[in-house]
């Protein structure tokens, strides 16, 4: 028995519907993040890096700002203030015998204010002041912080005596000065101590006494008992038994005291070795028998 045309027609529509697949679940879409939001995601971070930066720029003003403080007190300290003002002025390098009356003509002479800040002390000045005084041959000046001056003094050392029948001294004796190896005449300030020896003459003349003295062999220098600068080129020595020697000036100090050595023995009053290849002597008494 067929089927009528109705039941053929359910039947095809049950059959479509029992092959049917079942339906997937419909997915989430995920929500699409705008550029505003990743820029307000990042906008943290930034600000940590531009607070970091600021703090270290704080710090370094901060830094540079206690520096010139420390530089200005510093200054201030140095050049102003009292901390490390002048207290003490020392005087080394002299003699025993000079160290006294000495130390005392060097400060005086210096004039270095107590009191002042150190480092604006005129050691130039004080320098110049102090290599014044005519027994004085080297100073230095030194600041020996915080609150101390040194005068590092030399001395001049005499060579020979300079007597000078001009002026008299309150005795009525000649005043007598050293002279140092340049010529140099001054008043040691311990007291002159050397007796011989003596020069006497010309002021002019001195200098080339003192190198006479200083260029004839110790042999002739035991025999002189003073030395007559009459000139420069005319120096005069007198021996012990009064005999009168003309040396002339410095030159070939070796060679005349060889000729005078050799001329000696004749015991005159007077020899002239001032020019040693021509060689003079006066009033010979003639060698001993």
């Amino acid at each position: 028995m067929s089927a009528s045309a109705p039941e053929r027609s359910a039947r095809r529509r049950s059959g479509r519907r029992a092959m049917r697949l079942p339906r997937l679940p419909r997915l989430t879409r995920l929500p699409r993040l705008s550029r505003p939001a990743v820029f307000a995601r990042r906008r943290p971070v930034a600000d940590r890096h531009l607070a970091r930066e600021q703090r270290r720029r704080r710090l370094r003003l901060l830094a540079i700002a206690a520096g010139v403080v420390a530089i200005v007190a510093g200054v201030w300290a140095v050049l102003f203030s009292s901390l490390f003002a002048v207290r003490d002025v020392d005087v080394v390098g002299l003699s025993e015998e000079s160290s006294l009356a000495g130390s005392a003509q060097v400060i005086t002479a210096a004039a270095i204010p107590v009191g002042e800040p150190i480092a604006r002390l005129d050691t130039t000045g004080a320098q110049e002041r102090v290599s014044a005084l005519p027994w004085v041959e080297e100073v230095e000046v030194r600041r020996a912080w915080p609150d101390s001056v040194v005068l590092a003094v030399t001395e001049r050392t005499p060579v020979a005596v300079v007597e000078s029948p001009d002026p008299f001294d309150p005795d009525g004796e000649p005043v007598r000065q050293g002279v140092d190896e340049s010529g140099v005449v001054f008043d040691p300030p311990g007291g002159l101590w050397l007796t011989d020896p003596v020069i006497r003459g010309e002021a002019r003349a001195i200098p080339e006494a003192v190198a006479v003295v200083a260029s004839i062999p110790a042999d002739i220098e035991r025999r002189v008992r003073d030395v007559q600068a009459v000139s420069p080129d005319d120096i005069r020595l007198r021996l012990g038994n009064d005999a009168i020697v003309r040396w002339g000036n410095a030159d070939e100090p070796e060679f005349k005291a060889e000729v005078l050595t050799a001329l000696l023995p004749r015991r005159a009053k007077g020899y002239d070795v001032s020019a040693p290849r021509l060689p003079t002597t006066f009033d010979e008494r003639g060698p001993k028998d």
